[in-house]
């Protein structure tokens, strides 16, 4: 299976005062298209750490970042900013949708960004939705959504730039347990399509609809279960 990002010897440490915090150990991981990765562990255990250095939000103290065979260790903010824009879609457990703008205009919103013309950007817009089962709101405002709507249209705004890889930072935290369920389909559906997908979660309910599981305890990443693995 293609390789679509890869941390190697990857580490984060944290200097607050004269105290050395090391948010995650060396660490070496590739994650691959068609494969839903679920990064777990508990509140404080170094998950999100992963995610952002693997979302390009943060550079490693050691080791290297690889994103689409580019090294992104040392890359000017621009250079940066267009790896994530071109092959990382993001999806947030506050879903970080645009309040005054409706669905439509919220999932057209990263495709201005990279110079598309509106009526280009409508139209894969439009069609991301649908992918999402969200056609029939395209006009709604976030407000008059439930949750697992919003985070329906979140998903949408990732799909639409086509990404390689897709980053979920608690998505079902703020959902009922119908919607959990509906956009873990929906971001299992994306992995069989060809995705990669990381979801970081604190729970084990998501652990059915993983192909593999990366554990995160006290900064320690790794592919065995913890003997304790009560995080909720």
């Amino acid at each position: 299976m293609t390789i679509v990002a890869s941390l190697k010897n990857t580490s984060k440490e944290y200097k607050t005062g004269d105290t050395l915090i090391t948010a995650l150990q060396s660490a070496s991981f590739d994650f691959r298209r068609n494969e839903l990765t679920l990064i777990i562990g508990p509140s404080g255990s170094g998950k999100t750490t992963l995610l952002s250095l693997l979302g390009c939000v943060i550079f490693p103290t050691e080791g290297e970042v690889f994103i689409a065979d580019k090294l992104i260790n040392g890359l000017k903010q621009k250079e940066l900013a267009n790896v994530r824009l071109k092959n990382i879609g993001f999806v947030f457990q506050s879903f970080n949708l645009l309040a005054p703008l409706n669905a439509l205009e919220n999932v057209m919103h990263p495709l201005l960004l990279t110079g598309l013309s509106r009526s280009e950007a409508r139209q894969r817009a439009e069609a991301a939705l649908v992918k999402v089962g969200m056609q029939e709101r395209m006009k709604n405002l976030p407000g008059t959504l439930s949750g697992g709507q919003q985070q329906r249209v979140a998903i949408a705004r990732a799909l639409v730039t086509e990404p390689p890889l897709m980053l979920c930072d608690e998505p079902t935290a703020a959902l009922d347990t119908k919607s959990v369920s509906v956009v873990m389909e929906e971001l299992k559906m994306l992995s069989t399509a060809g995705k990669s997908v990381a979801v970081v979660t604190h729970d084990l309910r998501l652990k059915q609809y993983a192909d593999r599981i990366i554990y995160v305890n006290d900064g320690v990443a790794s592919e065995t279960p913890p003997e304790d693995e009560q995080f909720h």
